[in-house]
């Protein structure tokens, strides 16, 4: 089947033209902040009794992006058709709806020039804390295997790593475990809550839809 990724669409610079000097400060904001956190960990004093979350070893941060958080895989449906051509596969994006972290789908307009919606703020240890610029709180996994936005104090369930990655024409396309509870983000098989789930292993590709609903995309990125 083709890849869901084989025709990338045209992201068009001419349409970030109005939004660049907004996410220029967001991004700034975001860097800043845990910046600010990091550099003052070290003077903190031991946790008192009853904080129910341990603060991460520290470190700092290596580089900061604005992103849309998208999955293509979770709806090929093995017709031999890609997303650009068939009704039935649809691209989601990570977003709060309402009280919920959901995948939502994303009309054709909006892949093109979508806007993004979270920064990924990448830590020298490797790991990733991904904040939601609406708010500015962290993405964090529960052991229940919900996710919320939360205040960012980088505790390890607010920290997503690596399980596997690939670059498909160009994209980078990653699948995310929480280090926390060892899970990966999953989207649903229709649009709605987004899933903590047990990660997939790459090597069950190109078939494990399991796989395809944890590839997660950096699209929109500035």
């Amino acid at each position: 089947m083709q890849s869901p990724h084989a025709a990338p669409p045209h992201r068009t610079k001419g349409s970030w033209t109005p939004r660049l000097a907004g996410i220029g400060v967001i991004v700034v904001l975001a860097g800043g902040v845990l910046a600010v956190y990091l550099g003052t960990a070290h003077g903190q004093g031991p946790v008192a009794p009853g904080h129910h979350r341990s603060s991460p070893p520290t470190s700092k941060v290596a580089s900061v992006q604005t992103v849309g958080l998208v999955d293509f895989g979770v709806y090929d449906d093995g017709d031999g058709e890609s997303w650009q051509n068939d009704a039935d596969d649809h691209p989601m994006m990570l977003l709060k709806k309402g009280s919920a972290i959901s995948f939502v789908a994303i009309s054709a307009a909006e892949i093109v020039s979508g806007t993004p919606e979270w920064t990924a703020d990448q830590l020298t240890d490797g790991g990733d804390i991904f904040i939601y610029v609406p708010t500015g709180q962290c993405l964090t996994a529960a052991s229940n295997g919900s996710l919320s936005l939360t205040h960012c104090d980088l505790s390890t369930d607010q920290r997503w790593r690596t399980a596997s990655s690939e670059v498909v024409m160009t994209e980078p396309i990653t699948q995310y475990a929480n280090v926390s509870t060892g899970r990966c983000l999953t989207a649903p098989r229709s649009p709605g809550p987004a899933l903590m789930t047990a990660c997939a292993s790459s090597q069950s590709k190109p078939h494990s839809k399991q796989f395809k609903s944890q590839e997660i995309a950096y699209w929109w990125s500035a």
